[in-house]
């Protein structure tokens, strides 16, 4: 029986570039890895191939170190010996957005390319589940196939081989590691030992690949290629065992081939996979760190909808920015999505790391806005300006026109002065009664913060003053230049249609009133009904590590509302009221045993809720100073329906969960982990009934849960202190990771702000909601120059429109193309409709076309004076759009 079927052997490594060791650390270890590798390629005719992990990053690690072994690797990669890509690294497939996951895989087959080939099929062994849009990324960049482990399970799939249905009706034929990507790390050196391996795995795989073509994974996490591995397949093979070994692209086209020869019909999976029946998923990476999640969220969306977008703007009138300083900074991104790293699941010295390149960032990405003002104040025509008057430049880089104010923080030598437009319109503006923090990073130099003008702030020579601004005025995807009149003075003052009332504010959508305990009621006065207890916080012990949250022992939830806050309105205006609620409370100090302690540490929570001026929002930023360890705290809004299901936004559209996870096999049966309901979102969550909209908005947390069918629970912090723990009650047995101390992830001391909203609305106003989570977490740009010309310079306008796009879509990304001097628009149609004759407004002069995900273009597309029509975008689809 054993000799009945074909073997497939395929040598591979996982490489977590950090997880157990910090990146520097694992590059010694790489070094010696490839040196290895290449020298077996090179030199055992029969060791044929080598996968190496579908990624590309940790190669970049190595020829950083050794650049001169370049050449040899491209011609292991050109004799397809060596298959490396499609990925940079391999990341989440949950957390990042779908910009991120589609630009990783761009970046990381180009690089694979230039060695002279990229994998043809998508690799994901290690993610802690999969999302539903797999599939179709991959397909995008041309891959054949994918091959995918965690979150899969037997009941699902009757067969390793199945046809993976993703967004658009993408089908791409799929494997799954039967057991594992790594269930044979290598032959034994006693060939008996090898023959022993074989009867106890064929029969096992057997089962699990219908056509006769089994599968053995022959590598791991950092497993070296056996040197004796060749040799113990010839003679598998002298002894009458059908067996090769082999690489993914040749094993999906025998496998396709056999099922085809056998008439087997193959099942089709849709959607996410989240089973922990056979590899654990570890439901508690999404809110681990959360400090370090929230800054990723933010510089990743920053670059795709903000630094990027203001480049090609500045591109467009003679500015200059090489893709390859642009990559730079999305490479840093992607090394902090790695799987490993933004989980959070290793010892604090890569959390440490995480945080460094979480710095590069913020100063890099500052840089790169910078620049687009520096452009500005040398090609703008300021001749007109006088010595009293200086500008204020606001970027707008949504391809359509906002309703929200823009903040703005200047450092000014008199606080009167007059904003005017270039006609001369005077521009109203509303002081703040609070000064925000800004940052002083010599970044900002003569921008935000200008680095000489801050110490004449402390001297007291120069004022620092702060206000917002209605952007209603700014051209989408466009700047706008006001002048900054000194020595003038003006009547002309904000105005909107926020008011106080008694304990809360209103304006013409929503009444909020603030209760004793800190709650809101809130009216929602286009349906009529109101919400009650809603930002209800709640905290309760965590005896997880950083994998899992798991509940202690006979842990009581507790009630933060129950202390009665102190609640003080802090800013009133009629473009917005705020309202900063204080809670002063202890909760146990750390979990003991499986139990939390009698010993209690002081928690504060301070959360800021604004309404603002024509918005549908009310808007919170909360604090949360910790103290004590082992503990989690949400915040939890009640509906006034309910649902068993909720509707979350995924990287390009929405997608429907269960509240409660009815399916599961269960720990007495055998599965890795008991699956808690807790899951991911990108930018919202709401209750899926077709009823009035309350939602969840966030700019930071993603993790949710809904609790009664009725309550959407929002984390906020989890403090755990270990890397890994055996035993847990949701996960007994093993520890996942090492058992070792992780006093960083406890966030003692520290203080966490997340930001997040609540958007009411009628049923039909999705489209609404989805514009404003875009608007949210897209803010208008601005700095004050005053180290000016005030010359004609090129003599550019004051004003300017770039591109508009159709109402009905969302942008995805506006860039320079990765070759040549093309830009880029990539168009989301996140609606769960199709749609057509989407419209896409560009200069009239511009050649337009249709384009793949690695901007190739397939077709061109007629300019009608300045207007571009796309015929149909499916639901939760995008498409690539080049313009010369």
């Amino acid at each position: 029986m054993l000799f009945l079927s074909n073997i497939h052997f395929i040598p591979h490594v996982h490489w977590d570039r950090e997880w157990l060791r910090s990146t520097d650390a694992s590059r010694i270890k790489l070094c010696y890895f490839f040196d290895r590798l290449i020298d077996m390629l090179e030199n055992d005719p029969q060791m044929k191939y080598f996968t190496f992990d579908g990624q590309t990053a940790a190669l970049e690690d190595y020829l950083s170190i050794k650049p001169f072994q370049k050449e040899r690797i491209a011609r292991l990669v050109k004799a397809r010996k060596l298959f490396i890509g499609p990925w940079y690294v391999q990341p989440d497939m949950i957390i990042p957005s779908g910009e991120a996951l589609l630009r990783n895989l761009i970046i990381g087959s180009q690089y694979a390319q230039s060695f002279g080939h990229c994998l043809q099929v998508g690799w994901v062994p290690d993610a802690f589940g999969q999302n539903k849009i797999t599939p179709y990324l991959f397909k995008q960049i041309g891959m054949k196939g994918v091959y995918a482990w965690r979150g899969f399970d037997y009941d699902c799939l009757e067969d390793s081989l199945f046809l993976w249905e993703g967004n658009g009706n993408t089908v791409l034929p799929a494997i799954h590691f039967a057991l594992g990507y790594g269930h044979y790390r290598g032959f034994p050196e006693d060939y008996e030992d090898v023959k022993k391996d074989m009867e106890n795995f064929i029969p096992k795989l057997k089962e699990r690949y219908q056509d006769g073509e089994i599968l053995f994974m022959l590598g791991s996490d950092y497993a070296f290629p056996r040197r004796h591995s060749s040799q113990m397949i010839n003679r598998l093979q002298k002894d009458g065992y059908q067996c090769q070994m082999t690489n993914p692209e040749e094993y999906l086209e025998n496998i396709l081939k056999a099922a085809k020869q056998n008439h087997h019909e193959l099942k089709v999976y849709k959607g996410e996979a989240r089973s922990a029946t056979l590899g654990r998923i570890h439901a508690g990476i999404t809110s681990t760190r959360i400090d370090i999640k929230n800054a990723m969220r933010y510089y990743e969306t920053i670059m795709a909808k903000v630094v990027e977008p203001m480049i090609s703007m500045t591109r467009s009138l003679g500015g200059h920015c090489d893709q390859e300083l642009i990559n730079y900074f999305w490479k840093i991104i992607f090394k902090n999505q790695f799987h490993d790293s933004i989980y959070s699941s290793s010892p604090d010295s890569i959390n440490h790391t995480v945080e460094n390149r979480l710095l590069n960032l913020r100063h890099g990405l500052n840089e790169l806005i910078w620049m687009n003002f520096r452009f500005l104040a040398e090609t703008v025509d300021l001749s007109e300006l006088n010595d009293q008057e200086d500008i204020l430049v606001l970027f707008n880089t949504l391809p359509y026109q906002r309703q929200d104010f823009a903040f703005v923080s200047m450092i000014v030598k008199d606080k009167d002065f007059v904003l005017k437009r270039h006609d001369g319109t005077i521009v109203p503006y509303q002081f703040m009664n609070e000064t925000k923090e800004t940052c002083h990073d010599i970044e900002y130099y003569n921008g935000m913060e200008n680095f000489h003008d801050s110490g004449e702030v402390l001297e007291g020579t120069k004022f620092k003053v702060q206000f917002k601004i209605d952007t209603s005025f700014l051209p989408p995807m466009g700047y706008e230049i006001l002048k900054v009149c000194f020595k003038e003075k003006t009547s002309t003052s904000l105005q909107g249609d926020v008011s106080v009332m008694n304990h809360g504010a209103q304006n013409k959508y929503l009444s909020v009133v603030i209760e004793e305990d800190g709650t809101l009621t809130v009216t929602n006065k286009l349906t009529g009904e109101t919400y009650h207890h809603l930002h209800t916080l709640l905290e309760k012990g965590d005896d997880g590590d950083e994998y899992n949250y798991s509940p202690c022992i006979d842990d009581q939830e507790i009630r933060i509302n129950d202390v009665k806050p102190t609640i003080e309105l802090v800013e009133s205006s009629s473009i917005e009221v705020k309202y900063r609620i204080t809670f002063d409370t202890t909760v146990p100090l750390k979990v003991v045993d499986h139990h939390r302690s009698q010993e209690t540490k002081p928690l504060r929570i301070i959360t800021d809720v604004s309404l603002k001026a024509h918005s549908q929002t009310v808007d919170f930023e909360t604090t949360i100073e910790n103290h004590s360890c082992d503990h989690i705290v949400r915040v939890a809004f009640d509906d006034i329906y309910t649902s068993k299901q909720n509707c979350s936004q995924d990287q390009l559209g929405t997608i429907i969960r269960d509240n409660v996870i009815t399916n599961q096999k269960g720990i007495e049966n055998g599965a890795t982990e008991y699956v808690l309901p807790i899951y991911a979102m990108q930018r919202f969550v709401k209750l899926n009934h077709q009823n009035a909209i309350m939602s969840l908005l966030s700019q930071g947390p993603l993790e949710y849960e809904v609790e009664n069918d009725q309550r959407i629970c929002l984390t906020l912090l989890r403090s755990v202190g270990k890397f890994g723990k055996a035993d847990l009650l949701i996960r007994p047995g093993r520890s996942s990771g090492y058992r070792m101390d992780t006093p960083s992830s406890q966030l003692l001391d520290k203080k966490v702000t997340s930001q997040y909203s609540l958007f009411f609305g009628e049923s039909q106003q999705m489209s609404d909601l989805v514009r404003t989570a875009e608007i949210l977490n897209t803010p208008v740009q601005t700095r004050y120059l005053n180290d000016i010309s005030r010359q004609k310079n090129k003599g550019l306008k004051w004003q300017y429109e770039d591109i508009k796009l159709d109402t009905r879509v969302e942008l995805m990304a506006y860039k320079k193309a990765e070759c040549g001097q093309a830009s880029v628009i990539r168009i989301l149609n996140n609606r769960d409709e199709d749609i057509e004759n989407v419209v896409l407004y560009i200069p009239a002069d511009k050649k337009c076309y249709l384009g793949d995900a690695l901007e190739e273009k397939q077709e061109e597309l007629e300019n009608q004076d300045g207007k571009i029509y796309i015929k149909s975008m499916m639901s939760n689809t995008f498409v690539t759009v080049i313009i010369e």
